[in-house]
């Protein structure tokens, strides 16, 4: 059966899907790293965002967003951009992917 929905109906689908893969998380600073903010999401690094500019989501996440919507870089990139500027007010990120981090004291990787 073909469902057909709306434009709107698919984007609160995509910030839907991207809220539950990062929700809820903690924000966790590190003394090493003075730049940087990690989200960390049941003991595990699943971002960082590096004053000013960028964003890192973990390639598992992204990869998700990424395969559940049949989406390139740069519509991955789009929608997680749209979702940190409505969730956090985080204009002007640019996200990218990255492979696992592991930083003393913050989480371990996934």
């Amino acid at each position: 059966m073909k469902v057909i929905i709306s434009e709107s109906q698919y984007n609160r689908l995509i910030d839907n899907f991207i809220t539950f893969l990062i929700e809820p998380h903690e924000v966790k600073t590190t003394t090493i790293y003075r730049n940087s903010m990690f989200w960390v999401k049941d003991g595990e690094i699943i971002a960082e965002i590096k004053n000013p500019d960028y964003f890192w989501l973990h390639y598992k996440i992204w990869g998700d967003i990424s395969n559940q919507f049949g989406l390139e870089y740069n519509e991955t990139q789009l929608v997680i951009k749209t979702w940190l500027e409505e969730h956090y007010n985080l204009g002007g990120l640019t996200p990218t992917w990255r492979a696992s981090r592991r930083v003393h004291g913050v989480g371990r990787t996934l």
